[in-house]
């Protein structure tokens, strides 16, 4: 897909190009079908992310006694939930090379991508939600924050100020839709919609704009924990004790402290150890 603009208000909208990995495992996803071969021919095209397989499989997360040798065996031991997941999480290190500078910021928009598709992917598995909304889960959660990298990619010069100028490790909504008229909410599901991505990842990114009404159906509880997990993934940044945030309806779906803080410690080991590659 080549690079595109729409005007808004306040900002030219450019979105970076979708990484064809990523367009391919999300119809993957979409088709349901779990079946390993065309998720192995997938992992194949990219030496890179054939690598980063292999490397999960070898790590010492698994303890395995003998090292694994084929991308076919790596598939198959990781399932298919955790090589989608670093499918896309490669797929979106690739984007993050269509901008030269501002390597801290980016740095920081991929560690809370990264946190929070793990925290949304791990929750979901909690909440018991059907397989479909748990192999999608990390693409959401990476996404969602992910609109970060649309405002940098389309404004950069007036974005990575926000990071300069404020305490917070990421610039905050309120301050996006002061100088742009939109936040980064806005922008991963508009993202979601130009790169033709599935209705269900669609609309749980438009469901995570504004939770103030009412909170109905798995979209509506997976775009809940979203952003949750966008908000902890903050908190990971300043490296303080992560706390269920205050003011969204978790109640309504479910959310106990005891479950966020299991997936919150999960992510936070994700994030760490996985890193940026």
């Amino acid at each position: 897909m080549s690079r595109h603009a729409v005007e808004t208000e306040m900002l030219e909208v450019s979105f970076p190009t979708l990484p064809s990995t990523i367009e391919e495992v999300e119809e993957l996803v979409g088709s349901g079908q779990t079946a390993p071969e065309k998720l192995i021919e997938i992992v194949k095209q990219c030496p890179s992310t054939s690598l980063n397989v292999l490397r999960r499989a070898n790590s010492a997360y698994y303890g395995l006694r003998h090292e694994v040798e084929s991308v076919e065996q790596a598939v198959r031991l990781l399932g298919f939930v955790e090589v989608t997941s670093i499918v896309v999480l490669e797929g979106a290190n690739k984007m993050r090379e269509q901008l030269t500078n501002h390597t801290g910021l980016l740095d920081r928009i991929m560690h809370a991508s990264i946190f929070t598709g793990r925290f949304t992917q791990q929750l979901t598995r909690q909440l018991d939600l059907a397989g479909d909304w748990v192999r999608l889960a990390f693409s959401v959660g990476l996404l969602h924050v992910m609109g970060r990298l649309v405002l940098l990619y389309s404004a950069p010069d007036q974005y990575a100020p926000l990071f300069d100028e404020r305490d917070s490790p990421l610039p905050e909504v309120e301050d996006e839709r002061h100088l742009f008229g939109e936040s980064h909410r806005s922008l991963a599901h508009r993202a979601g919609e130009h790169w033709s991505l599935s209705d269900r990842i669609c609309s749980v990114l438009r469901g995570a704009i504004d939770l103030s009404g009412p909170s109905t159906g798995r979209p509506q509880t997976v775009a809940v924990t979203v952003r949750v997990g966008s908000a902890l993934a903050q908190q990971d940044l300043t490296g303080e004790s992560l706390t269920l945030p205050e003011g969204l309806p978790t109640a309504e779906t479910s959310l106990s402290e005891e479950l966020v803080a299991v997936a919150a410690d999960d992510a936070t080991d994700y994030a760490a150890n996985l890193g940026v590659f």
